[in-house]
């Protein structure tokens, strides 16, 4: 197939996983999915390698080539019926953490499996020991909560009864996880119609060749990206704030370029902790994955061809490679750091080309509780930082960056879901990195309850580890989050903190900013 013809059917293939996401966010009942498009789709060849993804998370989208492959260890391809449907969320099967659910369909075309449709998208509430299923306090998995290997979800694009009887006993919101779940499997049922429409134009045969040559053509086209590179070594390194009771967490890691292949060693990052900040396979292949996009031509195709180039030394039990029973649910804050290691080892090879740090955080809270009904609610917001300030721009402003993607989120749609008041949503002025370009600022939120025993996750990074300005730039203010008592009284958070608050009480965070670039001027 010649090379304008590819082109078009990557493009194509790339549509049909966007318009997946486009139902899943339409259809989400969950407002962290509708509003704060927490979830990623994608499409894989009918032997498991990624096709296309949509414009979603890289964090997700980097899970997923994993998760694929998890099921399909499980349950053999040939085995498979039109409109079966699999699921899993196992970090240690190729997941992320527990709320992240992967959900599988194959797509038969002239009685032959031709591809697969998949997407993942993070739950409301999967159980463990704190409504969200994100306990900043957990030490093991087992606390986090429902762990579910990869499995089959149901038949005729159904869900089970079995497996909805398996979320009923287990969610605190199992309308909601129910709900997200029919939606992620609106959007393979969707999936497979675009997908046959484009065989109906040619043949199966032809389509999987196609396929596969656009696979080649990815490949061919990030391996000569990569010889183009300065060999290396280029090293770098971030880690976490600061915790009583545990170690320092860091991470560390070298990339190489040579023969056409980017070798990533993390040799030398901290070993796993007892607490939720572990994080697996997929947070260091997203990290490395953005990276490499983040310098590829907007020409160069998004399949499994540029995961043929990638080489991943992790080390077994480490902080970016734990081993069961690790706790991960908090996985974010050490994959930010990840992802903030390999961008300074990249800006080694490419100083000219890569802006400095981001703010290498983002907050996630959850928020809990009964309403005034007297039914439970779960509601999640993500909250972004700053962008690095670039050779030839300024950061932007309350953007979530890397290997995040989320929206900000609107008050109203947490409002509609818990007795909440949005008292403040801006951007925190001066908090981004001094530098010739400046770093992007952070945001400021505030909240009031408006009702007793709101119970809070929440998990956030930076509020003492700050990242590093670049050629003579200056570092971004630290996070904070601080509880304001109604009494006046005031309680200083740390970035893992899990509290309840009252009516009338509030609770301020601000998120850091990102990082200078270039010496500031003179004047300030």
């Amino acid at each position: 197939m010649n090379s304008s013809r590819l082109d078009i059917l990557q493009m194509r293939l790339d549509g049909i996983a966007q318009g997946m996401q486009e139902t899943l966010f339409r259809t989400a009942v969950s407002p962290v999915v509708r509003e704060g498009y927490d979830a990623a789709c994608a499409l894989f060849t009918a032997d498991g390698e990624l096709l296309a993804l949509s414009e979603a998370i890289p964090l997700l989208l980097g899970a997923l080539p994993g998760s694929v492959d998890g099921i399909l260890s499980a349950y053999p391809a040939s085995d498979m019926q039109t409109g079966d449907l699999f699921c899993m969320n196992d970090p240690f099967a190729g997941g992320t953490h527990l709320p992240d659910i992967t959900v599988l369909m194959p797509i038969y075309a002239e009685e032959r499996l031709v591809a697969f449709a998949a997407s993942i998208l993070h739950h409301q509430d999967v159980g463990g020991m704190r409504p969200g299923s994100v306990p900043p306090d957990a030490t093991d998995i087992f606390q986090e909560g429902l762990r579910l290997p990869p499995m089959q979800l149901g038949r005729a694009a159904t869900i089970g009864l079995d497996a909805v009887r398996l979320i009923e006993s287990n969610s605190r919101t199992p309308d909601t996880v129910l709900g997200d779940l029919r939606a992620q499997v609106a959007a393979a049922v969707r999936a497979a119609r675009a997908v046959r429409a484009i065989v109906a134009e040619q043949s199966a045969q032809a389509f999987v060749s196609a396929t596969r040559a656009c696979l080649d053509r990815g490949e061919a086209q990030i391996r000569a990206l990569i010889d183009g590179l300065p060999r290396g070594p280029h090293e770098g390194s971030d880690g976490l704030d600061p915790a009583p009771g545990l170690p320092d967490v860091t991470v560390e890691v070298a990339l190489t370029f040579s023969n056409a292949t980017l070798r990533a060693d993390f040799a030398g990052s901290s070993p796993q902790v007892a607490a939720p900040v572990n994080c697996v396979r997929s947070g260091p292949l997203s990290a490395v994955v953005y990276a490499l996009l983040s310098i590829a031509g907007p020409g160069t195709f998004r399949n499994g061809g540029l995961l043929r180039a990638i080489s991943l030394v992790l080390p077994q039990g480490s902080v970016v490679n734990a081993s069961p029973p690790a706790a991960v649910n908090a996985r974010m804050g050490l994959v930010r750091a990840t992802t903030s290691a390999v961008l300074q080892a990249m800006a080694q090879a490419l100083p000219d080309r890569m802006p400095a740090a981001n703010s290498g955080m983002s907050y996630v809270l959850a928020f809990s509780g009964r309403g005034a009904d007297g039914r439970p609610f779960v509601s999640t917001e993500i909250i972004a930082g700053g962008a690095g300030g670039g050779p030839s721009a300024a950061g932007a402003d309350a953007i979530s960056t890397d290997v995040g993607n989320a929206m900000n989120m609107p008050a109203e749609a947490l409002e509609q879901m818990a007795p909440l008041r949005v008292v403040t949503a801006a951007i925190r002025r001066g908090s981004g990195g001094a530098g010739a370009f400046r770093g992007g600022d952070g945001i400021l939120r505030e909240y009031e309850a408006l009702a007793d025993n709101i119970s809070v996750s929440l998990r956030g990074e930076r509020f003492r580890r700050t990242p590093a300005g670049l050629l003579g730039g200056c570092a971004p203010k630290p996070s904070r989050a601080v509880i304001v008592r109604v009494d006046g009284s005031e309680v200083e958070l740390t970035a893992r903190s899990a509290f309840q608050l009252n009516a009338g009480d509030r609770l301020i965070v601000e998120s850091c900013g990102g990082a200078g670039y270039g010496p500031p001027p003179a004047d300030g």
